[in-house]
């Protein structure tokens, strides 16, 4: 492990004393583990733990290099696997130039914004006050918090077949195996480019995970990258 992220790790358990327990507190190895988170605080509130995978909206900023431009990004949404939404922020850390890890924090406000209704309605308890618009309301893009390999996987694919009015959640099991074995190469090679652009090849497994979704084998996985390339 780089020596730079010992030093964070300290410094994940640090920020978890000072922030409290509403904060979950992640540090993400990039160079030596695919990924992993390599410490955590209050994990309690996405469910994750130890050796659990990157995140989509992690994997996408390593595909698309935005921390060559930024040193960090504040206050983004995400939703937890059990649908908790939170305001998150990440730091990329680096050895000079070369990403190293990620650093993020995950808020659940939940709490204070029932607080904040709360009290807005006994000062004005016959007007409508306070209202939170959602976060599809606002069509802003939200990072969806994963447990496994499987369910990151999971969350690429439905994105890429919402594209097409096709909601996998809403069918049963065979319907969807069905649906996806009748795709043409070119339906299956558009969907390996959206996930290749997420970055989601960059976790260890994630082919063997993607030609068990798409129901084809490993080599037509990677046939498909070589034609992307």
């Amino acid at each position: 492990m780089n020596k730079k992220l010992l030093e964070y790790k300290v410094l994940v358990s640090f920020l978890k004393e000072m922030f409290g327990p509403n904060y979950e507190i992640v540090l993400h190895d990039i160079e030596d583990s695919n990924g992993e988170i390599i410490a955590i605080e209050n994990g309690y509130i996405t469910g994750r733990k130890i050796g659990d995978p990157l995140t989509t909206f992690a994997l996408n900023t390593i595909a698309n290099k935005k921390y060559q431009e930024e040193d960090y990004v504040l206050n983004y949404h995400a939703k937890s696997k059990s649908g908790r939404l939170l305001r998150s922020s990440t730091l990329f850390i680096k050895d000079e130039e070369k990403l190293i890890g990620l650093l993020c924090i995950n808020f659940d406000d939940t709490k204070f914004l029932d607080l904040t209704e709360q009290l807005r309605k006994l000062v004005h308890p016959d007007e409508v006050v306070y209202r939170r618009d959602t976060i599809e309301e606002k069509n802003e893009t939200i990072e969806h918090i994963s447990e496994s390999i499987s369910d990151v996987v999971s969350d690429v694919l439905d994105e890429a077949f919402g594209k097409n009015n096709i909601d996998l959640k809403a069918i049963t099991y065979e319907q969807r195996k069905n649906l996806i074995k009748g795709l043409t190469q070119e339906n299956k090679l558009e969907i390996i480019r959206e996930l290749d652009e997420r970055g989601i090849f960059l976790i260890k497994g994630a082919v063997s995970e993607v030609a068990h979704e798409l129901y084809c084998s490993e080599p037509t996985v990677y046939r498909y990258l070589s034609k992307l390339k």
